[in-house]
């Protein structure tokens, strides 16, 4: 019988190829993977913490089979970073690791980029502030001012150095000037009041390791390498300020290195005069020589000396742009563990993506390849709102997985939900969200998927080089610059999706692990016998063309699209030279995919003709056989098609289960049909045992139900009170969005605005502070009960230890031990005082403190929630019907509703499955007579439920599982689903509450009722 599950396929191939890795050893570790396989979310300290919020929150990721975490401090942490409290949670949390069997990594920042240590660097080395240049243009020669670099004058096409004269006071002709400036890192309280520092000045990094790294060796050193495995980066970059990275030796290095001054041609860095394609060359290589020197290496090796891997990501999708990071490939191959983000859950293919990028996922998993680097991690769904769902989590981890990556770092996993931390870029992956009680099936789905992708080698014979030299000629001219990148990712994305197999090329890495090997081009410990010159390609550095020069001689064969005239910057014929080859073949843009599709190989991906879906595969071979994994990305069209070229009996691995089931006997073709957000993992070759068979069975007509659908909230409802009244030392607003209403009390308390709003503590330069007696607010919330008042209204507030509260002047407290949401939101039974018509709760904090951060309160309860010409009202409870719970009274709610029918079988069949013919939530769990049958995160959306069914009367529940995105927001502004940041939660109208239905909500529920239905084998 077919089991409703998506399918992950490993092909296993038979293969007399040598690799690392056996079938039979993977078999057992499939079906059930340590703790290195699991995923390891940003776990984010974000509060005054507590043993037991640690303990706690360990239990909560070990209870869902997440068994790692990269402890990460994030804005709205109060814990002084690095302090002795610190560190005491820092061993609370590694003795519960040790009883959870789980991992814990250094997240190595107070929030990122990662160099300024929370501003310990910039206290200690006040010289580390980083600085960039600044050039402009001038109608006459300016006076001299400290933060010059230098002034030129425009002649003839070319640049004067007129620095000298202009230092000295000396008189110059009228004409047009370029001034190149400095301009200093912006104090900032992201940097804790501080500053961003330089990485490339000597002892930057030196520094930020022995304040860092060297207090975690100190106080948890004895773990490194066992229950903590390594360190996370989060983009270390070399914009500090201005436009172009500036450290005080930049010159000399860049003189000793290329043989001619960089200070006499700064113009040509932003302007195209002079010989502008060479220097701007030479300057961003030399920038990333001194990043991998003076930062990477130096990170690399401690980690190395210490049993550690070093892991993290830079800003790889400002690609083809330099400025952060001269060459994202380059810095991968200083990471024991390199690795990436994806964010967001917008699909696009864009240069500039997140979710979508090929090219920046296929550039980590190339360097792995070149590097023999098993692992690889990929910070993911960050920022994709509350909204997220199981299955976009699984289609944008598949697509992550399908492309190279093997370990998952959700993006975040919160503490506490208090205040402005809500907005951090959500979702969370914790209690918080409605569908954690079923977030195991994915998080265990995910650890079998790292297992499988983690053995073998993925061996891939075309090389196709990165044009990254070529774009460091056109920074600046943003629109070439543009082409460029675009061009090269939509060269790389037809690849990918024609299931061509191919590595990137990185030219810096070819530096060091480059060489020739008869008609071999080899880089570290993978050979290419086609390598592919990309379009707009106009530079090669020296190496790359030495290297080529070999290759070519050999017989190695060149496809280019592309004649790069260019060596290091200069014109060169070398490459010219090389085209008179015969193995070189110049090749027109519209011709590289049959070209490249007709390179040999041992088996090929074939897409059915038209096939609408977005498909893509990953294959690795092992000792004794190969993996094949295959994804269709698209969520509305399903992708099909064929692998021909295998024979022998083909077996599927089934990731969420971890069984291995025959799926064909062999042939020619082996056919996948793959539903939208699908997968399929396959294996053939050597015969492992099994634990059953694949057989496609046909439903036969749903049984008719017994009786109408009962549909129940599971939860109660809730009311989002986003607006107040506000008054502070004699200053009042009026219904006040609370964000606004929030950064008022704090500047009436002395503070820019919220402290714990994205920004960083430095040391404990807040939670230290103390007001005087008279200090403190008073917040008013309005809300309104028409009819007769719900018997169990409560309200919901954030700390509300911290406040005397009210309900319509009557004194009301919360109850002991209750909360809702979050652990530190109370409850407050407002029985007897609530009225009907116009109520308000009132929320009086005498004096302030720093922990006071107004934010919106909730009323909670059994009712309805209607629209209104300003928000909502509140009104009797109704009927609940298969129509989206935003359309019956439950516009904000966002937990679960249960819809249960009985079915009468006389005679019971072997086998039945669940299917949701219309729905819309995170996930659906269905209960059988009383017994889970598993849940339902991925299409077809169906669920099998054989063995559960009885005869006689049968009562079958599926539980539609919503998310926070209702309740919690982004609410006002109309924003696109798929993306949430601090800023969205910042819009709200200024006149007070908008009609109810102007506020953005999903429209979550089942809308036809489910289906039973007996199955047949075919």
């Amino acid at each position: 019988m077919m089991r409703t599950l998506s399918f992950v396929f490993v092909l296993v191939l038979g293969s007399s190829y040598a690799m690392a890795g056996d079938l039979s050893a993977l078999r057992g570790t499939f079906a059930d993977p340590p703790r290195e396989y699991t995923s390891g979310p940003l776990w984010v300290w974000n509060d005054l913490l507590t043993e037991e919020q640690i303990v706690s929150t360990l239990h909560d990721l070990a209870s869902q089979n997440v068994r790692q975490a990269f402890v990460h401090p994030r804005p709205g942490l109060m814990t002084p970073y690095l302090s002795e409290d610190w560190f005491r949670l820092w061993k609370k949390a590694l003795e519960t690791a040790e009883e959870l069997d789980m991992n814990i990594w250094i997240y190595d920042e107070n929030s990122y980029p990662s160099g300024f240590a929370g501003g310990y660097v910039p206290e200690a080395m006040p010289e580390s502030r980083g600085q960039g240049l600044v050039i402009e243009q001038a109608a006459a020669a300016p006076a001299w001012a400290d933060d010059f670099v230098g002034v030129y004058a425009i002649k003839d096409g070319g640049v004067i150095n007129e620095t000298a004269r202009v230092r000295d006071g000396a008189s110059l002709p009228e004409g047009r000037y370029i001034i190149v400036r400095t301009a200093l890192a912006g104090s900032s309280p992201w940097f804790g009041g501080w500053w961003y520092v330089d990485l490339l000045r000597p002892g930057v990094t030196q520094k930020f390791l022995e304040v860092t790294m060297d207090a975690y060796a100190r106080e948890v050193g004895d773990a490194f390498g066992k229950r903590l495995p390594g360190v996370f980066t989060d983009e270390p970059h070399l914009k500090p300020g201005g436009d172009y990275h500036w450290t005080p030796d930049l010159p000399k290095v860049f003189e000793a290195r290329w043989g001619y001054s960089l200070l006499d041609n700064l113009p040509s860095l932003a302007k195209p005069v002079g010989d502008w394609k060479r220097v701007r060359h030479n300057y961003y290589h030399t920038l990333l020589d001194l990043f991998t020197e003076r930062w990477a290496k130096p990170c690399h090796d401690y980690c190395e000396a210490h049993g550690l891997e070093f892991t993290g990501h830079y800003w790889e999708h400002g690609w083809p742009g330099s400025t952060s990071a001269p060459d994202n490939m380059a810095m991968y191959a200083w990471h024991q563990r390199p690795a990436i983000d994806i964010l967001f859950n917008q699909y696009s293919e864009d240069v500039h993506a997140q979710f979508g990028n090929t090219r920046a996922v296929l550039e980590l998993a190339s360097v792995a390849n070149q590097l023999g680097k098993a692992r690889t991690l990929c910070e993911t769904y960050g920022g994709a709102g509350w909204e997220t769902r199981l299955e976009d989590m699984k289609r944008i981890g598949d697509w992550i997985y399908v492309l190279g990556v093997n370990t998952m770092d959700e993006h975040l996993s919160r503490i506490s939900m208090r205040g402005a931390r809500k907005a951090d870029y959500p979702p969370s992956f914790s209690y918080h969200s409605p569908w954690w009680e079923a977030y195991h099936v994915p998080a265990t789905y995910f650890a079998r998927l790292a297992a499988a992708l983690s053995h073998g080698k993925q061996v891939n014979d075309i090389l196709v080089l990165e044009p990254t030299t070529t774009a460091w000629m056109y920074q600046g001219d943003g629109r070439h610059q543009e082409l460029l990148g675009k061009t090269f990712q939509d060269l790389v994305v037809q690849l990918a999706q024609a299931q061509v197999e191919f590595d990137l090329g990185c030219e810096d890495i070819f530096t060091e692990h480059g060489r020739v090997d008869g008609d071999g081009f080899v880089v570290g410990e993978r050979t290419y016998h086609t390598v592919v010159i990309p379009p707009m390609t106009e530079n090669l550095n020296a190496e790359t063309v030495a290297l080529l020069e070999d290759y070519v001689a050999n017989g190695g064969l060149v496809y280019a699209l592309a004649e790069p005239e260019y060596v290091d910057g200069l014109e060169s014929g070398r490459v010219a030279k090389m085209a008179t080859s015969d193995s070189w073949k110049n090749i027109e843009r519209e011709a590289v995919l049959a070209t490249l599709l007709d390179v040999p190989g041992d088996i090929r991906v074939r897409r059915a003709e038209g096939d609408a879906g977005i498909l893509y595969h990953h294959r690795r071979q092992l000792s004794n056989g190969q993996i094949l994994f295959l994804v269709n990305t698209s969520l509305d069209a399903p992708s099909r098609g064929a692998v021909e070229g295998v024979n022998g009996e083909v077996f599927v691995w089934n990731a969420e289960d971890g069984t291995v089931a025959l799926y064909a006997n062999g042939g020619e073709k082996v056919p996948f049909d793959l539903p939208p957000a699908g997968s399929l993992l396959l294996q053939w070759g050597e015969n492992l045992s099994i634990d059953g068979t694949v057989a496609p069975a046909a439903a036969e007509s749903p049984l008719a139900a017994a009786g109408p659908m009962r549909i129940e909230r599971e939860k109660p409802n809730a009311l989002t009170l986003d607006y107040l009244d506000i008054t502070c030392q004699g200053e009042a607003l009026e219904r006040t969005y609370y964000h606004k209403a929030a950064e008022f009390v704090f500047q009436k308390h002395g503070f820019d605005n919220n402290p714990w709003d994205h920004a960083v503590q430095f040391r404990d330069q807040f939670i230290a502070m103390t007001f005087p007696e008279d200090s403190g607010f008073t917040a008013t919330y309005h809300f309104t009960v028409q009819g007769a008042v719900p018997v169990d209204l409560k309200a919901v507030v954030e700390r509300p230890d911290l406040y005397t509260i009210t309900c319509n002047k009557k004194a009301v407290t919360a109850t002991p031990g209750a909360w809702w949401f979050d652990k530190s939101f109370g409850v407050i039974d407002l029985a007897g005082a609530v009225q009907e018509g116009e109520n308000t709760l009132t929320l009086v904090a005498a004096p302030f403190t720093v922990f006071h951060e107004v934010a919106s309160a909730y009323i909670i309860g059994d009712f309805d929630v209607q629209t209104a010409g300003k928000g909502f009202v509140v009104t009797a409870a109704g009927e609940r019907s298969l129509v989206p719970w935003k359309a019956q009274g439950m516009p904000l709610y966002g937990d679960s509703v249960a819809y249960t029918q009985t079915f009468d079988i006389a005679a019971p069949a072997p086998a039945y499955r669940v299917t949701l013919p219309s729905w819309y939530g995170s996930v659906a769990e269905v209960i059988v007579n009383d017994q889970s049958a598993g849940y339902i995160w991925c299409q077809p959306w169906q669920r099998d439920v054989s063995g559960l069914v009885q005869e006689g009367e049968n009562t079958v529940t599926v539980r539609v599982i919503g998310t926070p995105r209702n309740t919690m927001g982004p609410h006002h502004g109309n924003p696109a689903p798929g993306l949430a940041g601090p800023g969205h939660f910042r819009v709200g109208p200024e006149d007070g509450p908008p009609p109810g239905d102007a506020y953005s909500t999903l429209g979550y529920g089942l809308f036809e009722p489910f289906q039973l239905a007996p199955l047949q084998a075919k």
